[in-house]
């Protein structure tokens, strides 16, 4: 891709900075399928140059999104956003401290809890996408029942995100693309691949916590289904890529390292790079990218690397 397109949906361990960095680059070329296993914000998917896209998640909110940006057009999105504010006198602008006084902060977040009262009684998909960019760090959350439950951020709707929304309309909308939630193995297993086609793992990390994957929703089980899977892939010549971490906060992913290294999959970590996570830096962790295939032309930005 010529530039970089950043998704509608603001989502925790989406790969921007990554890609940024030239992940997109380590994919293989003229591919002919591109299954998105585990789409998250469906950045990666985004950015890539594929004939045909599948995009699947299990999560239930991510798949309201993709339907939303689907079914509707941006003008109607963005209308419904700025009627909203309006409406329950959502913040106009960044609200930091620096920019607001503590009578004007209080004011916001009484408004936006008013309205995620009003959306937990009358939930539909368009005011849920709207709570989001009004939440902590953007980001959304629901409990049990449903209910959306992040507390207040000091954020706003901005210009910036309308574009976005103009570029989640355009690509959930192709004819070339299908949306499914299904778990990721029943997905590849009920897919007929063959050598052209592309699948990309972007799942949970099992040794780090986030809204994804808290109370214990992926785990070292979940890790060997989805290595076993990329063992059937690699045994019938398709290719795959994984995104991972080895190493977090000191502590080793010792199965994925035994599983890269007794199959010979190629490890590549990207040079200079520390994990960020709600704006905080990690420089504890580090991110590679597994693959069963050679790539060529690989920018200075990602090293092969050997794991022991």
């Amino acid at each position: 891709m010529n530039s970089f397109i950043n998704s509608p949906i603001l989502y925790m361990g989406n790969k921007n900075r990554l890609i940024r960095r030239g992940l997109i680059n380590l994919f293989p070329k003229n591919i002919n399928h591109f299954i998105d296993a585990f789409a998250g914000s469906a950045t990666v998917s985004m950015n890539t140059q594929a004939k045909k896209y599948i995009i699947n998640d299990i999560d239930e909110t991510l798949h309201l999104y993709y339907q939303m940006f689907a079914k509707n057009n941006e003008k109607t999105i963005i209308e419904h956003i700025e009627n909203r504010v309006k409406e329950f006198g959502l913040p106009t602008k960044t609200t930091i401290r620096c920019f607001s006084g503590k009578d004007e902060v209080e004011l916001y977040k009484k408004a936006y809890h008013n309205f995620r009262d009003f959306y937990n009684k009358n939930k539909n998909s368009l005011d849920l996408y709207t709570l989001m960019f009004f939440a902590f760090s953007q980001q959304f959350r629901t409990n049990k029942k449903g209910d959306f439950n992040m507390p207040f951020g000091n954020n706003c709707f901005s210009p910036k995100n309308k574009k976005t929304i103009s570029f989640g309309c355009e690509f959930f909308s192709k004819n070339n693309l299908s949306i499914h939630k299904k778990d990721f193995q029943d997905l590849i297993f009920s897919e007929t691949l063959n050598k052209d086609d592309f699948v990309y793992f972007d799942s949970p990390y099992s040794i780090t916590t986030a809204t994804y994957n808290e109370s214990c929703k992926w785990d070292f089980n979940d890790d060997n289904r989805l290595f076993m899977v990329c063992k059937e892939l690699d045994r019938n010549n398709i290719k795959f890529g994984m995104s991972n971490v080895i190493i977090n906060k000191g502590i080793e992913n010792k199965n994925l390292i035994d599983f890269c290294s007794k199959n010979n999959f190629k490890v590549y970590s990207p040079n200079n790079f520390q994990y960020h996570a709600c704006g905080k830096e990690n420089n504890k962790q580090q991110e590679v990218y597994i693959c069963n295939y050679e790539i060529k032309n690989n920018n200075h930005n990602f090293n092969c690397s050997e794991l022991i």
